[in-house]
């Protein structure tokens, strides 16, 4: 396989991650792109090693919840019979301490059965989940070159970007077009809720539409009629919406 591990196995690795990033159980992401560097959760910048060293450690514990998850179905049954043990034994609790304890319990072995079933969602083909750690190694000890460009991989992913709180950060990214052409508000709002779901599903059609069509009268002028809808002259909607990562 050469010196690193295939970009398209490790693109594979990144994709795997970021769909069990969400599960219980899975460490949170300590770095996220916010469309110019990696920031942490909380929007603070960090130097580069200690990016390398977060998110290759955040990699290694994926990796274990991709192991994990082979042997989650028996994990599960013992369990569920243990659930069912505590919850049997429950009216036959003589004392108020005895029934803390076992609703305690219960509680504990609940929890421990959530990770359970968020880890059988896992579907992670073995030569994916053995390579993770193989990435999560490059990150920390490659070049600088190599470790950004896995970097500038997983930025593609919506699990690793820092969550967009305005539609203006993605109206200040738009590209700009020649001044005959045009487009339509409601082309805006696809390529909008396109880009940015998330924060499009967050805000519902009517504010979303307020705070993206506010944004863009602001870069690109007052929308006006133009043959016959409202719309906006000089705007490149191909353009990205948000920039490719490079740290």
């Amino acid at each position: 396989m050469g010196k690193y591990v295939d970009d398209a196995l490790a693109l594979r690795v990144w994709e795997a991650a970021a769909a069990v990033a969400s599960l219980p159980g899975v460490p949170v992401v300590p770095f996220v792109w916010d469309g110019g560097r990696w920031v942490t959760q909380g929007g603070e910048y960090r130097d580069l090693p200690l990016i390398r060293r977060g998110m290759g450690e955040w990699l290694l514990a994926v990796a274990v919840e991709m192991d994990a998850a082979s042997s989650s179905a028996a994990r599960r049954t013992k369990l569920r019979d243990r659930l069912s043990g505590l919850y049997e034994a429950m009216p036959d609790a003589r004392t108020e301490e005895e029934e803390t304890r076992l609703t305690t319990e219960i509680g504990e072995v609940r929890r421990l059965l959530d990770i359970e079933d968020a880890r059988a969602r896992i579907t992670v083909d073995y030569a994916t989940a053995q390579r993770a750690r193989d990435v999560a190694e490059e990150i920390r000890s490659a070049s600088v070159g190599r470790a950004n460009q896995l970097l500038s991989q997983a930025s593609q992913f919506d699990a690793f970007r820092a969550v967009m709180k305005d539609p203006a950060e993605w109206v200040a990214a738009l590209g700009t077009a020649p001044r005959n052409e045009h487009v339509r508000t409601s082309a805006v709002w696809e390529a909008f809720s396109l880009a940015e779901p998330a924060l499009a599903r967050s805000l519902g059609i009517k504010t979303g539409k307020r705070l993206l069509f506010a944004a863009m009268d602001r870069r690109f002028g007052a929308r006006r009629k133009l043959s016959g809808y409202e719309g906006w002259r000089g705007v490149a909607l191909t353009a990205p919406g948000r920039p490719q990562a490079a740290v």
